[in-house]
């Protein structure tokens, strides 16, 4: 609140103080598909409203995740506001050079017209009774007597009296026209101005991280749906594999009932097992309708068919340390909290000025023909005011401390969030190469319940339950290996470096 109301103030004051890395190798995937190689774009690139957009995606073809995540990021008016706001505050910042003098120019032309009435009855009043006085009084009459031309004056200034009107009617119209040039320079504020500018700098920055964040938001919700379809797609393949074994299970637990080597019981489970099968194909398939839906809307596109499969890689990535070294370089609320702090710094500076004369100097010269001018220097000092300036101190510096407090915090929970999230991806990692080998134990184990189920050897129920183990697994295993790559998005996402991501798909799906 207390940034709200001096950024308020700002105007005011300006007016007083003034005119006085790394790609990790690409080790195992899924299924190759063709992807091209990535290009990384600057975090924060200006908008170019001449620039050419990438036009629609020929969504005749499969799309792959670079083409995807390149589209939304062009396409997405969400991000152009953050973009729009952050330009605009930083061209705010820049216009602010108020170091510089200010010269204007000045002039006006115009006409005027002045009209008045001057009422002259009493002027006449006392001329006359002063007339009168004079040709009463004995010593005028003497003179009179001496110059007799003073006679014949007196007695027409007495009738020029009666001819003056007791009312005048003045009028007076002109034009005019005046110019002038008056500079402003500030000599000394104290510190106002680089504070002032500094505080506008820091909202530049904050605002700047909002273009970072809006990317990171819009590439992580691509992430999630773009391979949340991959999964779909996946599940549905199983299901499909599932449900044709399961249909040749039903088909010969009917032959062997005809032939009499299983009971009814046994040909009814087969074909509850089926029905089963239909049903969770099905349900998988509404899943997978869903998914595309969801994309298509982030894409604006219909029936898209993704290229980039789910991936999963063999190895570890790099050490712990190397993320968190990141994640203090690159992570947006650090920058965040920085830009913050300028803003709080500037404010103590403001606050520290408040205590401060300001000193300008000034000139004015008028374009006439007398050309008149006037330069000097302007000072003031505010010895007393009504807002208590040990307060509004004590304030800044209190912000400032709060600040750097959540600073120091946020340091401390990024370094476990990127450990909690490095050590996801592990998780899933192994979790997904031990799920291989549970894959493989369970198709040799439906191999060989086949083989016993022919024999006579093991029923219906223990055949579908292995085929069930086996579908199990393979749904499990996908759903991991989607899990590993939302667990390594959210890696990225904490050390601030979610546009690096497609660096970290397999080397053999960017052919």
């Amino acid at each position: 609140m207390y940034s709200k109301k001096m950024w308020g103030l700002l105007g005011a004051i300006i007016l007083t103080g003034c005119h006085f890395q790394t790609t990790e190798p690409s080790q195992d995937v899924i299924s190759p598909v063709a992807t091209p190689k990535v290009n990384n774009q600057k975090v924060l690139s200006q908008v170019d409203e001449t620039a050419v957009k990438i036009k629609a995606l020929d969504f005749s073809k499969p799309v792959n995740f670079q083409q995807a995540a390149d589209y939304v990021l062009q396409h997405s008016d969400k991000l152009l506001a953050a973009q729009a706001g952050w330009q605009a505050s930083q061209l705010q910042a820049d216009a602010l050079d108020l170091h510089k003098p200010l010269i204007r120019v000045s002039g006006m032309t115009g006409r005027y017209n002045i009209e008045t009435d001057i009422n002259t009855a009493t002027l006449k009043d006392r001329l006359q009774n002063y007339g009168s006085l004079l040709s009463h009084n004995s010593d005028i009459g003497n003179l009179i007597k001496k110059i007799p031309e003073l006679a014949s004056i007196l007695k027409k200034g007495s009738a020029g009296l009666s001819q003056i009107p007791s009312n005048l009617h003045l009028q007076k119209q002109d034009t005019f026209s005046k110019a002038s040039i008056i500079a402003l320079l500030p000599l000394y504020t104290g510190g106002r101005i680089d504070a002032i500018q500094e505080f506008a700098q820091g909202r530049a920055d904050a605002n700047a991280t909002e273009v970072v964040t809006t990317k990171e938001e819009l590439l992580k919700t691509l992430i999630k749906r773009y391979f949340q379809v991959q999964l779909a797609e996946r599940v549905v393949k199983v299901r499909e594999v599932a449900l044709k074994s399961v249909k040749g299970h039903s088909h010969s637990a009917k032959r062997m009932q005809q032939l009499g080597m299983i009971s009814k019981v046994q040909r009814l489970q087969a074909v509850a097992a089926l029905s089963d099968a239909e049903f969770q194909l099905d349900k998988a398939k509404d899943n997978l309708r869903l998914a595309q839906r969801a994309l298509n809307s982030l894409l604006q596109g219909k029936n898209i068919n993704t290229a980039t499969t789910l991936f999963v890689k063999k190895h570890k990535l790099a050490p712990l340390s190397t993320f968190q070294t990141k994640a203090q370089a690159h992570y947006p609320i650090f920058a965040q909290i920085k830009a913050k702090r300028k803003q709080a710094k500037a404010m103590e500076q403001l606050s520290d000025a408040a205590w401060k004369p300001n000193v300008a100097a000034f000139g004015s010269y008028q374009l006439d023909k007398d050309h008149n001018w006037v330069v000097g220097i302007n000072a003031r000092w505010t010895l007393h005011s009504s807002v208590d300036r040990s307060k509004i101190q004590q304030a800044a510096q209190m912000t400032l401390r709060q600040v750097d407090a959540i600073y120091r915090q946020v340091e401390k929970d990024i370094n476990l969030l990127v450990e909690k999230n490095w050590l996801a991806v592990d998780d899933t990692r192994q979790r997904y190469q031990s799920l291989a080998k549970e894959e493989t134990l369970a198709q040799q184990v439906l191999k060989l319940h086949r083989a016993g189920f022919k024999e006579g050897i093991n029923t219906v129920i223990e055949l579908n339950d292995a085929q069930a183990k086996l579908v199990k697994i393979q749904t499990e295993r996908a759903n991991v290996a989607y899990e590993y790559v939302i667990a390594l998005a959210e890696l990225l996402e904490s050390t601030g470096n979610l546009h690096t991501f497609v660096d970290y798909i397999p080397t053999s799906l960017k052919h």
